[in-house]
């Protein structure tokens, strides 16, 4: 008999689980308006291109399919002419407003220029109630005719009723001073709601646009279409296909990369995180393993299966790898680093322990039990009750029994 050491070594528990190919994303594509299929310039298995870029620089995805919606267009005309005549209301309301303004300004001359008549006025009548009082005087006292007294009476009502004139004067071009003020605020009311018109017009013609937009099937992303239901000539309606209920136009599949999907059962479930490492190999495939590591997984285990969900991106610029394709995934669920291990078939169990046989000084057969940890394999990791430097049993140790004595060979 050849006994064994533990051996100090790294394990690796590798798990092997059936998974399966799908695509990174996929993407049914129905119409937003309806209308008459114009053009669809590609089929199953054409590769399309997804939009490109940010900003001003921007390319939309591949045409897919055009529609041919042409009450769309009449009605997106219409709004384009509505927007040209709220335009144009917005030029005549400026403009409007700024003739209000000039009248304000002239009013505003006229009132100061009869304030200043008014001023003018006022001393030619205050000049002329003193010559009155001074010919008055002189006619008293004998100076001067009466004559002049009444041509001096005469110049005094002419100037009170010019003063009296001017008074008026200045009460009407006030009211138009204030007439003005009116008329520049409902020109510039006038102004406002015709911006107010213009914005709702041009916000309908966007929708129109958004909507004309819509007649044209576009790829959201770089991808491979996988279904087409329409043919030139077909009606599509709102939500669907051409008669064929709740069917997409065209269903687009993203390829590169792919995703793989395997089931983890509950015993190593807690074991596999994003990160775990991974090797996939596709049976229907000739060539290498692919190694990648597990991208994402559903965190939670589903509760009719009892297994836990786990995401594998894998590039696939070749597009070798197809959605639907079947392979095989060994996941390294845990890794040990320098531990004690055995191989199974040196461990058994007696009394409900987790034992060994090892073989003392004296060549008898020693019964050891032992604590366990990982199982790599044929490998098991030895936590506790052995040092290294024991000799062990490493198989067919329902032969032996404590106490037996061994004859130990060379290997």
């Amino acid at each position: 008999m050849v006994p064994i050491r533990p051996a100090r070594k790294t394990l690796r528990r590798i798990v092997e689980l059936p998974g399966r190919v799908e695509a990174y994303e996929v993407a049914p594509l129905h119409a937003k308006v309806t209308g008459y299929v114009e053009s669809i310039p590609v089929d199953i298995g054409d590769s399309v291109a997804g939009p490109k870029g940010d900003g001003p620089t921007a390319t939309p995805g591949a045409e897919l399919c055009r529609l041919l919606v042409p009450e769309l267009r009449e009605e997106l005309a219409q709004k384009a002419a509505l927007v040209g005549q709220a335009v144009a209301e917005v030029a005549q309301a400026e403009a409007a407003v700024k003739v209000a303004e000039a009248g304000l300004q002239s009013a505003h001359a006229r009132v100061q220029e009869a304030e200043a008549t008014v001023a003018r006025e006022e001393a030619t009548y205050k000049r002329w109630v003193s010559e009155f009082e001074r010919i008055t005087q002189l006619v008293e006292s004998g100076a001067v005719t009466r004559k002049v007294l009444e041509e001096t009476k005469a110049q005094l009502d002419a100037a009170a009723a010019g003063r009296q004139e001017v008074t008026a004067r200045i009460a009407s071009v006030q009211a138009l001073a204030r007439e003005a003020v009116a008329g520049l605020e409902k020109a510039r009311a006038d102004l406002t709601a015709t911006l107010s018109r213009q914005k709702v017009a041009e916000a309908e013609q966007r929708r129109l646009e958004a909507m004309v937009g819509y007649s044209v099937v576009r790829a959201p992303f770089d991808g491979v279409i996988v279904e087409r239901n329409v043919h030139t000539g077909h009606l599509v309606r709102t939500g669907g296909g051409s008669g064929a209920g709740d069917r997409p136009l065209l269903t687009i599949m993203k390829i590169d990369p792919v995703r793989v999907f395997v089931d983890v059962p509950e015993g190593d479930a807690v074991y596999v995180d994003a990160g775990t490492k991974a090797t996939i190999k596709v049976p229907s495939l000739a060539g290498d393993p692919l190694a990648a590591p597990v991208t994402r997984t559903s965190w939670s285990l589903n509760a009719t299966s009892r297994t836990l969900t786990a995401e594998i991106d894998v590039a696939n610029a070749s597009k070798r790898l197809r959605p639907g394709l079947y392979v095989q995934v060994a996941l390294t669920v845990a890794e040990l680093e320098d531990v004690l291990s055995l191989p199974r078939t040196a461990i058994f169990t007696q009394d409900k322990r987790t034992c060994c046989y090892t073989i003392g000084a004296d060549g008898k057969v020693v019964l050891t039990p032992v604590t366990l940890g990982l199982q790599a394999g044929n490998e098991l990791e030895v936590r506790s009750g052995l040092t290294g430097d024991e000799q062990v049993i490493g198989a067919n140790t329902s032969a032996f029994r404590p106490g037996l004595p061994v004859e130990i060979g060379k290997p």
